[in-house]
């Protein structure tokens, strides 16, 4: 416990310091004050537990270096001493918390009595401190291995690591005969950085943070010593070293992940990631990509690409794009994007996958309305149907309709009705129920001599001429 003494009278200045150095072993005079603005700057440069304050000194009194020195250390306690037995003095005093007044001269077992209550006082807040402490490291851990990099967990990482400039994690899977708690008893003599451990069962979660840049050499060395120091088999993971908060999680998933191929493999006790598996993993995101563009969803994509962007080498990211330009090369669509050199950016490249997926959603959209067409044609083929007329009942405009059925189909609207009309004449012929005239207003035209151009264009011969081929 540190201790600073601000008494103006040199005498009890000392006695009082004697009497604690003699009487308390575990605690220490760390400075003197002869005044209130004294104090004050002791209170600044040693951060004392305690101050024995005397009320009245020269120039600025005890109570007032007390309210001066709550505000920017509102954890100090003080002990009031004074040669006035003054109510208003005390009654202050009580706004920061004070309880313990020695009236001059100080009877040893009053000076005990204040130094004992303090002390268990000190001890109650740490230990208080150190469980709300445990509680936001185990908060900040499950946050680190799930979230990319929240606000709240950047500022846990303010409040615990402010100085962390790289972190990693370890998951240690036990066999067992392994004691993960042994783990927890050795960790701290081998780990020469800040961390983060949970036991959950067989398996342990560490997380290393650094206030240097940690090398995958330093965490190899310390997964050995682990091993060395642990009983029966263990399988730890390590996952690559990061220096952004926002990437700590993947160093989660590779811990975990290579921590289950040694538990399967046998062959290692630690180890990083397969690479092999890596490839798989990146191919797997890829192939979720290109789905989510395939669907349109473009608010999916982009997060799905912030997610894990982080990971992919600039071969994966090349492999993405050619994949994206080929799902709409196979559907005869021009994407119309800039190219691959120009997606430089984060920023860049969620523009780009938003253009794909809208293109993607009205290409969707261009089928839902040509099935609809499709199927309005299919039932009133036979009426006098027009290009406004059809365009109007899947409620677009008759330009838009007339350019999406020609992109989607191949051919103009009126090519399509007519070779519709003219496949339902040919059945209609092959009947032989109806005569060529009923036949032409069956199929929708009010003039048997179009119907009869019409059809020697789509079948290179004329009605009468089909009809006698198959009725000789």
């Amino acid at each position: 416990m540190r201790i600073i003494i601000a008494e103006d009278e040199l005498l009890e200045r000392k006695a009082m310091k004697k009497f604690i150095e003699q009487n308390f072993a575990e605690m220490t005079v760390v400075g003197e004050a002869v005044n209130g603005r004294m104090a004050i700057e002791l209170a600044e440069a040693k951060q004392p537990d305690v101050i024995f304050m005397d009320i009245k000194m020269p120039g600025i009194n005890g109570l007032e270096a007390i309210r001066e020195i709550h505000k920017q250390h509102p954890q100090t306690k003080f002990i009031l001493v004074s040669a006035y037995d003054s109510f208003d003095y005390a009654k202050e005093a009580m706004q920061y918390g004070i309880k313990d007044y020695i009236l001059k001269p100080g009877k040893k077992e009053e000076i005990v009595k204040a130094i004992m209550r303090i002390k268990k006082e000190l001890e109650t807040e740490k230990e208080l401190q150190q469980q709300s402490r445990a509680m936001l490291e185990e908060r900040f851990l499950l946050q680190a291995m799930k979230q990319k990099g929240s606000e709240e967990l950047h500022d846990m990482k303010q409040q615990l690591f402010p100085e962390m400039k790289s972190g990693s994690f370890l998951v240690v899977t036990f066999s067992e005969k392994a004691d993960g708690k042994r783990l927890m008893e050795v960790l701290p003599s081998i780990c020469p950085y800040t961390f983060i451990c949970r036991l959950s069962g067989e398996r342990a979660t560490v997380c290393i943070l650094a206030d240097v840049v940690m090398e995958k050499a330093e965490l190899l060395t310390l997964a050995k010593k682990i091993s060395n120091q642990l009983e029966g088999a263990v399988y730890i993971g390590i996952g690559f070293p990061v220096k952004r908060l926002a990437q700590l999680y993947l160093s989660y998933e590779q811990a975990y992940t290579a921590s289950l191929q040694l538990a399967a493999d046998r062959k290692s006790n630690f180890s990083f990631p397969n690479e092999k598996e890596q490839d798989v993993m990146l191919e797997h995101i890829v192939e979720g990509l290109l789905g989510l563009v395939e669907k349109g969803d473009g608010e999916e994509a982009v997060r799905m690409f912030r997610q894990y962007q982080v990971q992919f080498p600039e071969s994966t990211l090349e492999e993405l794009y050619i994949k994206i330009k080929s799902l709409f090369m196979e559907r005869d669509m021009e994407l119309g994007v800039r190219a691959y050199s120009m997606l430089k950016t984060t920023e860049a490249w969620c523009d780009f996958l938003l253009l794909s997926c809208m293109h993607m959603q009205q290409l969707h959209q261009s089928k839902q309305y040509m099935e609809q067409a499709k199927h309005y044609i299919a039932e009133h083929y036979q009426e006098p149907l027009t290009l406004e007329k059809v365009a109007a009942t899947v409620h677009l405009s008759t330009n838009y309709f007339s350019n999406i059925f020609k992109q989607e189909r191949g051919e103009t609207f009126t090519e399509y009705l007519a070779k519709i009309r003219m496949q339902q004449a040919k059945k209609l012929i092959e009947s032989n129920q109806y005569t060529l005239k009923e036949i032409s207003y069956m199929v929708g035209y009010n003039n048997p001599n179009y119907f009869s151009r019409v059809f020697r264009k789509h079948f290179n011969e004329s009605p009468k001429q089909f009809q006698r081929s198959i009725f000789k």
